[in-house]
């Protein structure tokens, strides 16, 4: 089947939860449909789920995470800060140890494979009904083996160099930050269940979600998500393969799930006005980008060490880009649009500006640049 660019993107936005926002009560369920939310940067996380889940402030969000705990922030997928559905969590792990590779910038020559095990280990026992700072996590590890001075200060890293592989493995998530000073918690203590998966169960249900919510889509799709090499990415689509159908997407073969081969074909055409931040999982994973954003404007969406710029999103593909201020009490909302708009996507960019103010708590002011 032949599959026209408007379908896959009335489709994309569509499973995206980008052609309606769902319901306030659905934020678990919208970060478990986009196979988790980029977190690096929590404010961007956060306005990720305001596109897509009405009448939300960043309280709910917070609140997710921190008191209904059906949200957890980890680090996951490329080795970076997610949110990640609470229920999905062990799946995520579970795949993950499929995909274990000891990564060079955990080595130093004062740690060895073995010492990178016994640390991970003594994470677990450290977290034990526990929440604990960075500083006193390090402090309860040391205690435990003996740690040099050098060893601790790798432990205190920013970028987590010890504490990747104690997550990789389940055994730590971030809890609620103490001032300005985060913590990590047992994941299975801190949601209370956990019900892993075989790795080829995981896989499989992981890929069900990929390709449901970013099909059409290949391997190398796969592997850009998850971090992986196009071949290994390959190998593991084999998990689905009965499942999958292949089409054919503005001259390139891609596969879809057989079971979304007609829905796709006979999807609402969707036209939609969306504000999107950066490292938007919608915009990362959109393939082939050509079809996304005119080689004249990659440059301004595709920023090589920021990530992608909050995009002025028009049915589907980039229409612009936009930045946003504080000044005072309010914010001045600046939208670069990379043609004129009319004026129905004009008012349509205000009443997202004006959700987006009451998701931030302050007024929003907009200049809509030609």
């Amino acid at each position: 089947m032949n599959l026209s660019r408007t379908q896959v993107n009335s489709w994309r936005l569509s499973r995206h939860h980008l052609a309606n926002r769902t319901r306030k009560g659905q934020i678990e369920k919208v970060v478990s449909d986009l196979c988790g939310v980029q977190a690096q940067v929590l404010s961007y996380a956060g306005l990720a789920i305001w596109a897509r889940v009405e009448g939300i402030t960043m309280h709910d969000v917070q609140d997710a995470l921190w008191k209904h705990r059906s949200l957890v922030k980890t680090w996951c997928m490329r080795g970076t800060l997610h949110l990640i559905s609470a229920s999905d969590l062990p799946v995520y792990v579970a795949a993950r140890k499929t995909t274990s590779v000891v990564k060079r910038d955990w080595l130093t020559p004062e740690i060895d494979v073995e010492e990178r095990k016994r640390i991970v280990h003594a994470i677990h026992e450290a977290l034990d009904g526990e929440i604990l700072t960075r500083e006193r996590l390090a402090d309860e590890v040391a205690k435990r083996l003996g740690m040099s001075a050098s060893v601790r200060k790798h432990m205190l890293s920013g970028w987590g160099n010890l504490l990747h592989p104690a997550a990789e493995q389940g055994y730590l998530c971030f809890g609620p930050s103490e001032g300005s000073k985060v913590t990590f918690v047992r994941p299975d203590q801190w949601i209370g269940r956990w019900d892993e998966p075989s790795g080829d169960e995981a896989w499989k249900t992981l890929l069900r979600r990929f390709f449901s919510t970013y099909g059409p889509a290949t391997y190398r799709d796969i592997g850009h998500w998850w971090g992986l090499r196009p071949d290994k990415a390959k190998m593991l689509m084999e998990h689905i393969a009965d499942e999958l159908a292949e089409v054919e997407f503005e001259g390139e073969q891609r596969w879809v799930r057989s079971e979304d081969v007609e829905r796709i074909a006979d999807v609402e055409r969707v036209r939609s006005v969306n504000l999107l931040p950066s490292w938007d999982c919608y915009v990362m994973f959109y393939h082939p980008r050509e079809l996304f954003v005119s080689q004249n404007h990659r440059a301004r969406v595709f920023r090589k060490l920021e990530g992608n710029a909050p995009v002025l999103l028009i049915d589907g593909v980039a229409g612009g880009v936009w930045e946003q201020r504080r000044k005072g009490g309010r914010t001045e909302l600046r939208v670069h649009p990379f043609s004129n708009l009319s004026s129905g996507q004009k008012q349509l960019v205000r009443a997202e500006a004006t959700s987006l103010g009451e998701f931030i708590g302050t007024n929003v002011e907009v200049t809509i640049l030609s």
